[in-house]
């Protein structure tokens, strides 16, 4: 039986984790969900982005700063911040 990723058919060695199949013959931070069928379900371990991280909603962007940047958000409250 074919296995595909997100990226298409998979060929390689696979394991079983949690009832399901992944890429790889040991599980790792690279091992990726594997499914029957070519258009999924893909469980993805990481959440993909269009744009630039937005703050927390107990946060807010520090002036000065890029969206998105390390650093780039403070807490609303200035007695949690960081000295």
């Amino acid at each position: 039986m074919k296995h595909y990723t997100e990226d298409g058919e998979y060929k390689g060695k696979t394991h079983k984790m949690n009832g399901e199949l992944h890429t790889g013959a040991k599980h790792s931070k690279a091992s990726k969900v594997l499914s029957h069928d070519p258009e999924g379900p893909f469980k993805l371990r990481e959440v993909h982005y269009a744009g630039p991280l937005k703050c927390w909603k107990s946060h807010e962007r520090k002036p000065g700063t890029t969206e998105g940047a390390k650093g780039s958000c403070q807490h609303k409250n200035p007695a949690k911040r960081p000295k």
